[in-house]
């Protein structure tokens, strides 16, 4: 008679956008026992610690000072664990969690079984999610060079800011300015750049223009290029086919048709349009002159809970789109 175990699964805290869409994404999963452990005055210390090392995976959705305060106490090596705040995402001891990154150019490793066989996982950011999207695929190709200058626009919903923020724009008695889109990251020093660079192998800082938005979620990453910067030069349908070709096996990545694209969208593409997916959109616009890529996919979904779940997934050798899909 075969005994079917349940993987264990413990969700330590509470803090971030992640938490905003995990419960509701793992919840009725019944492969999974699901311990949440949201405040740490519910249990002693002691118990706190016996939860962490009797786990099967632990996700820590805490500020990156409690992650490394938490890891520590995680003293049981098979216990696996996904890190959702910005505390080791640029760590060489951590997987970056992102499969669809491919094969790794130096080591021939693919990225997706680094994170199966992986005991500790990062959980990238939305806009380096967004970005790596759009650079990979031309850096594998060789058709991108290292050194190019990168200009990345963002536009995000207020949801990204987390519990605070959400309270914020919705209260009745908010400032007028936050009815506008409103820019962050104005003196060009924040974490993703320095992401983007790890997940992508560029060699300078890409500039950021992040924008949050008067609209919940969703989040439209926008990457202008000039084609005769490229070692190929190219023009945008090919960049197009070197997309399809790439992503053309990932079942969270749909590259919209080249054609007639600009037409299907009325001339307009809304940040917030993929809201409650978990899958991305990548849009290749322009000519043999100047390309417009986009990925727009949702901030709480491939960029925050749907993310966690499917490296979660690949870590506990399950199929990776249970309840992603």
């Amino acid at each position: 008679m075969c005994v079917f175990i349940l993987k264990k699964v413990l969700i330590d805290g509470h803090y971030g956008t992640v938490n905003l869409n995990l419960n509701k994404m793992i919840s009725g999963r019944d492969d999974l026992e699901i311990i949440r452990l949201e405040n740490t005055k519910q249990v002693s210390k002691e118990q706190r610690v016996s939860l962490l090392n009797t786990a099967d995976i632990v996700i820590l959705c805490q500020s990156a000072q409690t992650v490394v305060e938490t890891v520590p106490l995680i003293t049981n090596r098979s216990v696996k664990v996904i890190d959702t705040s910005n505390a080791y995402r640029l760590s060489p001891a951590w997987v970056y969690g992102m499969p669809e990154l491919g094969k790794e150019a130096k080591t021939g490793i693919d990225q997706r079984e680094k994170i199966k066989n992986a005991m500790r996982v990062a959980l990238p950011a939305p806009i380096a999610v967004g970005t790596a999207l759009l650079i990979n695929p031309l850096m594998k190709a060789r058709i991108m060079p290292p050194y190019i200058p990168l200009y990345v626009n963002c536009v995000v919903g207020y949801s990204s800011g987390g519990a605070n923020m959400i309270a914020l724009y919705e209260d009745p008695k908010r400032p007028r300015s936050y009815s506008s889109a409103r820019q962050y990251g104005l003196d060009q020093t924040i974490l993703q750049q320095k992401e983007i660079m790890h997940a992508c192998g560029i060699s300078y800082r890409p500039s950021i223009n992040p924008m949050i938005d008067d609209y919940p979620n969703g989040i439209l990453i926008t990457v202008p290029m000039h084609l005769r910067t490229l070692d190929k030069r190219l023009h945008s349908r090919q960049i197009w086919e070197t997309f399809t070709r790439f992503y053309d096996k990932e079942p969270l990545i749909d590259v919209m048709p080249y054609e007639g694209s600009i037409e299907s969208l009325e001339g307009f593409l809304d940040a917030g349009g993929m809201a409650g997916s978990n899958k991305v959109q990548v849009f290749i616009f322009g000519d043999n002159d100047i390309c417009l890529m986009a990925a727009r996919f949702d901030n709480l979904g491939k960029g925050g809970a749907g993310a966690v779940i499917q490296n979660m997934n690949l870590m506990l050798g399950l199929d990776e789109m249970t309840g992603v899909i």
